[in-house]
């Protein structure tokens, strides 16, 4: 048998009504047996109390009032049961049968409390009632046996199970949609992305343009080259920073500030000489050990304070003030031509580009790890409720995604 995932849903409730239809007449044979059996019992209770009634002077008092009790609680126990009608349907009589069982329980509980005063006087009616309330407790018995061979409890749980892949197979099959739509639109964020990038190529073919870039370049790699002096210092000068004893004044510190929270902008900004004189402070803190770094990076410290002291320091800042002043004024022929602020136009879409690419690519990794994650459900629940339906039905089952 083969059940498409989408179909499921409505197959298991077509099985479980044509089981249901094919148990009909066992069902409905059980269930008069049970009806039989609880008339008997009336009837044996009945009987009971007539004898009892009849006992009058062989017994005493209390056994009377014994004879009468459990005739009259036996009587209401089966009228309880003959009120009840089920539909001869498999939730109906499931819950008929459970609670035959407890008011049968109700019965013998009665029956073991009061008959022990009674049945030798009327041994042969409480003998009638106790084999017609076994008769009753074995119908019930064989009701549940009915029910439990009909397989429908294992069913209506099969269902449920069956509900619950049918919801996870299609959000699998949303994910799996997102996700082809997903690269489908970054295919064309791509395509656009290329565009973009061959009229920035065409436009950076200007030779003024070339050169902008080439100041800029320079511009990064000294820039790069002087956050790699000061890495070694950035310990230290939190340590300085947060610190709330003397061992720098108030100036000193508000550089160090500044220094922690923008290197480079600090090094380019603040004037030569408090940076020097910085260096030097840090270099004597270094020296009377007050900052608490291990050797190693009191060495780079030391090494990189040398360094820039030496010349570093204002070399970069007097190459970086060359390099600014050149960007400026190729900034300025550029603009005056327009070809920058078309150039800047197209870079700026391109890189609005390029982040709108990254984020999708970044959700297409989200989903797929959503889509694994819901394809080992489904997996496990196909495989898991083709081996019930196999098991119930005699028969191979393969649920088809």
């Amino acid at each position: 048998m083969e059940i498409p995932v989408h179909n499921l849903g409505g197959k298991m409730r077509q099985i479980m009504t044509d089981r249901e239809r094919s148990y009909h007449g066992k069902f409905s044979s059980k269930l008069k047996q049970v009806f039989r059996s609880v008339g008997s019992v009336e009837r044996a209770a009945s009987n009971l109390r007539e004898a009892v009634g009849l006992a009058w002077g062989t017994l005493s008092k209390p056994a009377e009032q014994h004879g009468a009790r459990l005739s009259e609680q036996v009587l209401e126990a089966c009228r309880s049961l003959s009120a009840r009608r089920p539909e001869p349907s498999y939730d109906e009589l499931r819950k008929f049968q459970e609670e035959s069982i407890q008011t049968v329980r109700a019965i013998v509980k009665v029956y073991n409390k009061y008959v022990p005063s009674i049945i030798r006087t009327v041994k042969s009616e409480s003998s009638t009632l106790e084999d017609s309330i076994a008769t009753l407790s074995q119908n019930i018995t064989e009701l549940g046996q009915a029910l439990d061979s009909s397989k429908l409890k294992e069913l209506q749980l099969i269902a449920e199970d069956a509900d619950q892949l049918i919801g996870t197979a299609q959000e699998l099959s949303l994910k799996t949609d997102e996700i082809q739509q997903t690269k489908e639109a970054i295919k064309r964020l791509q395509d656009r992305e290329s565009a973009l990038q061959d009229n920035l190529s065409a436009l950076g073919r200007d030779r003024a343009l070339k050169e902008l870039d080439q100041i800029e370049q320079q511009a990064r790699q000294k820039e790069a080259e002087i956050l790699a002096l000061l890495e070694p210092l950035l310990k230290p000068l939190r340590k300085i920073d947060r610190a709330d004893d003397k061992a720098l004044e108030r100036s000193s510190k508000v550089i160090v500030n500044k220094i922690v929270e923008n290197p480079l902008a600090s090094v380019l900004e603040t004037p030569a000489g408090e940076m020097h004189q910085l260096l030097i402070s840090v270099y004597e803190l270094l020296e009377s050990d007050e900052l608490l770094l291990d050797q190693r990076r009191k060495r780079r410290a030391y090494e990189a304070i040398q360094i820039l002291q030496a010349g570093a320091l204002d070399r970069f800042r007097e190459d970086h003030g060359v390099l600014e002043a050149n960007r400026r004024e190729a900034l300025r022929q550029l603009k005056g031509s327009g070809l920058y602020d078309k150039w800047l136009s197209v870079r700026r879409q391109f890189d609005d580009l390029r982040i709108e690419i990254n984020e999708r690519q970044g959700r297409i990794t989200e989903l797929e790890l959503q889509e694994a994650r819901l394809r080992i459900s489904v997996l496990a629940g196909k495989e898991r409720i083709e081996s019930a339906l196999q098991e119930v039905l005699g028969e191979q089952v393969s649920i088809l995604l």
